[in-house]
């Protein structure tokens, strides 16, 4: 699941996977309780990126599901898919963190 952040603030109007509400002032939340529907989301270890006025640690969840749940706000993209999306950095490495592989070009 993918969906565009806000136009405003860091990575500004950017393609993101969800995540909780964080700043370089504020953390997010940092378990399943900012998740974007009910799944058994697991913990898939975790990332650092570092920007250029702030360091950010990420604590990656996964879930796995038979089929994609109705998108509130977003789109789903297959895995397949992953390379060719305008993802960040640091959305990247949360992507490799969950599905090894997944943005790298065959």
């Amino acid at each position: 699941l993918l969906r565009k952040r806000p136009p405003r603030g860091l990575l500004g109007g950017m393609t993101e996977v969800p995540t909780s509400h964080w700043t370089a002032r504020q953390d997010g939340v940092a378990d399943v309780s900012a998740a974007p529907f009910a799944a058994d989301w697991r913990a898939s270890g975790s990332i650092r990126h570092v920007f250029t006025h702030f360091a950010l640690e990420l604590s990656i969840f996964r879930a796995e599901i038979a089929q994609d749940p109705p998108a509130r706000q977003g789109w789903w993209s297959l895995p397949v898919d992953l390379p060719g999306e305008a993802l960040p950095s640091v959305m990247k490495k949360a992507i490799e963190a969950a599905i090894p592989g997944a943005t790298r070009k065959p």
